[in-house]
């Protein structure tokens, strides 16, 4: 099996010296099976290219003087790039820097992209004089993978839990006001202490811990009025 692709040039992997900066010169790194070349085909420009097909230093005759490794790459990996291109149109990636969840957002793309290729060729009328034609493809692959959930969720679950759940989210709410003077209207109602708590002099941790027990028998027997 054979690889030929490009590579980034920030990669931690690559030598440490490809900082050629001169146009039209091209640097090559081996190992036992790898072939790394680093290009300048032109002002602020660099190309990384990897491979295992490949095993020289060869450079065409052209003017360029590009290597025969980028010119292997133009003349079959061309289609690569087209679809990289076509995919990023309408893609489903977020920013994430977990390489399992990049992988499955590229699978969606290819798929959804494979699924509109296969679509146009059974049907190729469909939608024909449009321009957003893959777009309005997209929308309604969109509707037919998520309607039967969608449907799904217009019944509650059958369950004594969920008919429990639904009843207490459902029970309507006890607001309680407090009458306002005409007196007090306008200003701040300071709400009055409970005249079973303790006083504001207490120590909260006393009062949790040494005179909850109490405090709670005073509630219960008593009515507070604020």
């Amino acid at each position: 099996m054979t690889m030929l692709g490009t590579i980034r040039k920030n990669k931690p992997e690559l030598p440490q010296q490809m900082n050629k900066k001169e146009i039209h010169i091209s640097a090559f790194y081996f190992t036992n099976d790898t072939t790394v070349v680093n290009c300048v085909p032109k002002k602020n420009k660099t190309v990384v290219l990897m491979s295992t097909l490949h095993h020289d230093n060869e450079v065409s005759n052209r003017n360029d003087k590009k290597p025969q490794m980028i010119l292997d790459y133009n003349a079959s990996k061309g289609a690569v790039d087209t679809f990289d291109q076509v995919t990023y149109t309408y893609t489903c990636k977020r920013k994430t820097n977990r390489w399992p969840v990049i992988l499955f957002y590229n699978i969606h793309d290819v798929s959804a992209y494979n699924t509109y290729v296969l679509w146009t060729s059974i049907d190729p009328n469909w939608n024909a004089n449009k321009l957003t034609r893959r777009r309005l493809f997209l929308e309604e692959l969109e509707k037919s993978l998520t309607k039967e959930h969608i449907s799904s969720r217009k019944h509650f679950s059958r369950t004594e839990e969920a008919i429990r759940i639904f009843k207490n989210i459902q029970k309507p709410k006890i607001v309680t006001t407090i009458p306002v003077s005409e007196s007090t209207r306008g200003k701040t109602v300071k709400r009055e202490r409970c005249k079973f708590c303790p006083s504001s002099s207490d120590n909260k941790t006393n009062m949790l811990y040494g005179n909850y027990s109490k405090h709670i028998v005073k509630v219960m027997s008593h009515i507070c009025v604020t």
